[in-house]
């Protein structure tokens, strides 16, 4: 049960700015999740400089009883560490994960550039779309068919319970979290679940 029901906080608000007779079946508050925020561009492990680094890995034998992995340790932090190339995103991709992906002008990043922290992502009946409240008034800034979106899932991390993905027909895709009072998962399983009915 979540601490606040946006269907029920926000949901007169949103089928206002629907247009008439259009069921509104979810929403939530939400932002592009906490992590890196892609493009189309690979991912480190998959670049030289990554496969480089794998190699290594695989190659160094593992540390044998507690006195070899302290000193491993040790010297990994010593020596290992500053000649790491690592990428310029890399606690952001490490603790949340590439967060959103696709060429520009994909369904994921059209909906990257409008959902900030003060945006709603619903679910209706015909169509997935992203509202912002302006001057205590909601308006759709983005808007797809819901047989756009191919795929849904929950997506949580450790302390970011409210996390979900969506994946567009264009072969693009986005995480989403949930913000404001919604420390659990309930809100991503709503629009989730709205997402897969019938699938």
């Amino acid at each position: 049960m979540p601490l606040v029901d946006d269907l029920e906080v926000w949901g007169d608000d949103a089928r206002r700015a629907l247009a008439p007779g259009e069921a509104l079946l979810a929403i939530t508050s939400v932002g592009v999740a906490y992590g890196a925020r892609g493009g189309a561009e690979p991912d480190f492990w998959t670049t030289p400089a990554g496969r480089l680094a794998d190699r290594v890995n695989r190659a160094v034998p593992e540390p044998k009883g507690w006195v070899g992995k302290a000193l491993a340790g040790v010297g990994g932090v010593a020596f290992a560490s500053p000649s790491v190339d690592l990428p310029s995103d890399f606690p952001e991709s490490w603790i949340g994960g590439r967060t959103c992906f696709g060429p520009a002008g994909s369904s994921a990043r059209q909906l990257e550039a409008v959902a900030t922290g003060h945006s709603f992502f619903a679910v209706t009946a015909q169509r997935v779309v992203a509202l912002v409240d302006v001057d205590d008034r909601m308006r759709v800034t983005w808007a797809m068919p819901r047989d756009a979106v191919v795929a849904a899932r929950r997506r949580p991390r450790l302390l970011a319970r409210g996390r979900f993905g969506l994946v567009f027909a264009d072969g693009s895709w986005i995480v989403l979290g949930t913000f404001g009072s919604h420390v659990g998962s309930a809100h991503a399983k709503r629009v989730v679940a709205a997402l897969t009915a019938g699938s």
